[in-house]
């Protein structure tokens, strides 16, 4: 199969952060839609395969369980937690700060987020959350992104969500995000003096790049 050409956009010194999300959402749209079971269940073997090589064993990983478009993640989630290392996955407060626990196998994310509207979660909710820091303990970071550049440059969905809490990371612990394949920029993403760049990604044919 052909692949899809690499995130190139014309203007990308000019153009805003909100015009390239909007890009790359078509974008990604545009690559998933016709995609049936079997490609993506390749898709999400090959990503498991490639992170899965560079892991250190044994390992506590921050992972994220992933929208129906976004590079699939519950095989990994899965790999990972087979191979024997802790796996700990996000909750997007309303506030959009992330809060951290253990993955359950088979789980996929949605957009709602599970906290009241201005309000604290209640007790119930939080058991066997992990804080907001838990990325602190992780010895990999695997992020969601629409784009990352040759700088580690991330171009995210526009809430900060993971920006702040790459923040507790051990700044040992490397951080790569998940793109489908074609979805790489090959121009420089503008970035911000908030931004944490990445230190690669993996796609869906599970092609790893190591930028940093």
């Amino acid at each position: 199969m052909r692949q899809p050409r690499a995130c190139n956009p014309e203007t990308v010194s000019d153009a805003t952060k909100r015009d390239l999300r909007h890009a790359a959402r078509a974008r990604r749209l545009a690559l998933t839609a016709g995609l049936d079971d079997g490609a993506r269940e390749a898709a999400a073997a090959a990503l498991a395969a490639a992170v899965l090589r560079f892991v250190p064993d044994p390992s506590r990983v921050a992972v994220y369980e992933s929208l129906p478009d976004e590079p699939p993640t519950g095989r990994l989630v899965e790999a990972l937690l087979a191979a024997g290392h802790v796996v700990i996955v996000p909750v997007t407060l309303d506030d959009f700060s992330l809060e951290w626990r253990y993955a359950v196998p088979g789980a996929v994310g949605d957009r709602a987020t599970v906290t009241r509207r201005g309000g604290a979660p209640a007790p119930a909710e939080r058991a066997g959350w992990l804080g907001v820091d838990a990325l602190a303990a992780c010895d990999l970071v695997v992020t969601p992104g629409l784009s990352v550049d040759r700088h580690g440059t991330r171009l995210g969905q526009g809430g900060g969500c993971y920006d702040r809490a790459l923040r507790h990371r051990d700044p040992a612990a490397p951080v790569v995000t998940l793109l489908h394949e074609g979805e790489q920029s090959e121009l420089d993403l503008p970035s911000d003096p908030h931004d944490v760049s990445v230190d690669g990604y993996v796609t869906t044919t599970g092609r790893v790049v190591r930028l940093r």
